[in-house]
Formats: structure tokens, sequence, C-alpha cells
């Protein structure tokens, strides 16, 4: 009887640990094919990033007004230098592009940046 019940919760626990692996990994693959990778998971969305800490990333803190085209140019730029083929980093790649699209924003919505 004992052991029954002990190969029962061995069966039971074995089905739920594929379940979740499996599913992790399916997780992990649409990941992968949308270009985030690991870091579409550890993005908060409640912490959005400030057009000062985008002038930073972009180095563009020291330009008295920032026009699109100095953004993009910026962007472009750095983009290129940390491009993880030739050894550059994803991570600074997706703040790169964060700080972007925060700047694009501010100067859509009128704000001084």
């Amino acid at each position: 009887m004992a052991a029954r019940l002990i190969a029962k919760i061995v069966f039971t626990s074995g089905t739920v640990l594929v379940r979740s692996i499996q599913m992790a990994y399916k997780q992990a693959l649409l990941q992968a094919e949308s270009g985030m990778g690991a870091a579409a998971g550890s993005m908060d969305v409640k912490s959005k990033m400030s057009p000062i800490e985008a002038r930073k990333i972009l180095g563009l803190e020291n330009v008295e007004t920032v026009s699109k085209e100095d953004i993009d140019k910026k962007y472009n730029e750095l983009l290129t230098i940390n491009d993880p083929k030739d050894g550059g980093s994803e991570y600074l790649q997706i703040k790169i592009s964060g700080a972007k699209h925060c700047l694009h924003s501010a100067l859509k919505e009128g704000k001084k940046i």
C-alpha cells in the first residue's frame, strides 16, 4: 500500500515537472523568436527611463537642444558599436533602444529634453 502511494506521488511530481519544463521551453522559444531573449522577462513595466537617463545613455547629456536627428545618429552609432556579433552586449543594445524610444516619446509629447 505504501509503495503504491509513493509511486503515485513520484509519478504525479514527475508529470508536473515535465509540464513546467515544457512551458518554460516554449516561453524561451517565443522570446528568442521575438529577439528579446532573456531581457524580455527581466523588464519591469513600472520602471520607465527618464529623459535625463536616456540622454546619458546616448551620450547627449552635454547637448543643449536634442533633435530627432541627433537621437537617431547616436542610436545607430551605439547600436553598431555594441553589436553582439562583434562582441557587443545585447543588454546595452536594449538600453540604447529604450533610450531612443524614451527621447522620441518625449519629443512627440512636446517635453523639453
